[in-house]
């Protein structure tokens, strides 16, 4: 019998050992214990750590799912049912996918859960337990977040330039030799320095970004030079007056202010002077599968890239998605970038003539359609490019692109087929296609 380990850790550990390790000493010991000496590890991890069970859109589990479906696996194996989800619904379409391939599972600390109804009954309790934690756990962090803006507190994050965070409280307490460099920056951009002047300036004098450590990582991030946008960003920032922006608000804090409110009014007054009118007029050009494609090489969500170009009187923009997020203090990925407008038309075209990606979908259909997927199918090939560019985030879960452009994975959302009624809820229940068309 070939098995497989699975472990999952929501956050990384900060000492660098990570319970996933723990996990899978636990699974492994418990395979080989319930299948004795024909148990065989089939020697490769399937370790997420750091990723949350809201999704079922993980590293380690899609290649685990990858595995499942080839037959390499027999048996999959967990510490305890939540690390697989924390979701009623995720868990259930996992396991279903797992039974169809004929793979049992598992479970150390559910150890008579086998593939009857009364093990399926008793996953589905346990499952709603693991769900219903998550609910309350995300409730109690709204409640405290509720409060903490009633009361003027701070809520997470590292603490500004010109601030640090006190040990016992959490909250903001002046730093003074940075509370003294933020009003000279200030006094700098009244007497009209632009950001990127001043940038020059405090770097020609030596001062840094703050520096921190991160949580997550345990590695220091910042300490370098300034740039013109982190000089915008803290001279837009209204935690120098004693708020917090929220929104396109700012709500009142509870710490001591670093500038005068009238210096800080006057700096804002000459930023919305200086800004150009066509940056203040120009509307954001739309990335329907925004946060949906995986970077080949690190694994984080593309972030999506704008190149303009005036041509005469026009201004022409150029959409792409391309791996350049800094999370962590980790550096972007160079030369992964891909063409908005192509990435999106190819997963246009794949559901326009790819009848294989209807036939995996489930029989029936939202009220008021007959005929299934391939009705749907035909509703969509009859639909123009803006369109389907308008129904994309509601079909698309994620979008892997392989190593060295060798190919993609696309996996759909669960509500693919509501889409089409939420959409259009009086379309005829049957389409043909016509000759000549797409």
């Amino acid at each position: 019998m070939a098995f497989a380990i699975y472990t999952r850790q929501s956050n990384e550990p900060k000492d660098g050992l990570s319970s996933c390790a723990a996990q899978f000493e636990l699974c492994m010991a418990a395979a080989h214990r319930e299948s004795g000496p024909s148990a065989q590890w089939i020697g490769e991890r399937f370790d997420d750590e750091g990723v949350s069970g809201r999704s079922l859109d993980r590293p380690a589990l899609n290649r685990l799912r990858e595995r499942v479906q080839t037959g390499a696996v027999d048996c999959v194996v967990a510490a305890a049912l939540d690390r697989w989800s924390r979701s009623l619904s995720d868990t259930t379409i996992l396991f279903e996918e797992f039974e169809r391939a004929g793979v049992r599972v598992h479970v150390v600390n559910i150890p008579d859960m086998g593939g009857g109804p009364e093990s399926r009954l008793l996953r589905h309790i346990l499952a709603s337990f693991a769900h219903f934690e998550r609910e309350l756990i995300v409730s109690r962090i709204a409640e405290t977040r509720a409060y903490l803006k009633k009361h003027g507190r701070r809520l997470a994050g590292p603490a500004p330039y010109g601030y640090d965070a006190d040990p016992a409280t959490k909250q903001l307490v002046p730093n003074r030799t940075e509370a003294r460099r933020v009003r000279a920056m200030f006094r700098r951009a009244a007497n009209g320095q632009t950001p990127s002047e001043i940038a020059r300036c405090v770097d020609h004098l030596g001062w840094r970004t703050k520096r921190w450590r991160s949580k997550r990582t345990g590695n220091h991030v910042g300490g370098g030079r300034w740039t013109a946008r982190q000089v915008l960003t803290l001279l837009r920032n209204p935690v120098c007056i004693g708020k917090f922006a929220d929104g396109a608000r700012a709500r009142d804090g509870c710490h001591a202010a670093i500038v005068e409110l009238g210096l800080f009014r006057s700096v804002q007054n000459l930023l919305d002077q200086r800004r150009p009118p066509a940056q203040r007029s120009r509307q954001p050009l739309d990335f329907p599968l925004r946060g949906k494609i995986v970077c080949p090489e690190c694994r984080r969500r593309l972030c999506t890239y704008t190149v303009t170009h005036r041509k005469g009187q026009a201004t022409i923009g150029y959409r792409y998605y391309r791996c350049r997020s800094t999370a962590d203090g980790r550096g972007r990925c160079r030369g992964v970038q891909y063409p908005a407008h192509e990435v999106e038309q190819v997963i246009c075209d794949l559901l326009a003539e790819d009848e294989q990606v209807w036939a995996t979908l489930p029989e029936s259909s939202p009220q008021g359609f007959e005929g299934g997927p391939a009705a749907l199918r035909g509703i969509w090939s009859g639909l123009d490019s803006a369109a389907r560019r308008s129904l994309l985030p509601r079909i698309i879960e994620s979008v892997e692109f392989r190593r060295r452009n060798t190919g993609m994975r696309v996996t759909f959302a669960q509500g693919f087929l509501d889409a089409f009624s939420g959409r259009f809820p009086a379309l005829p229940t049957s389409v043909s296609k016509p000759a000549g068309g797409p």
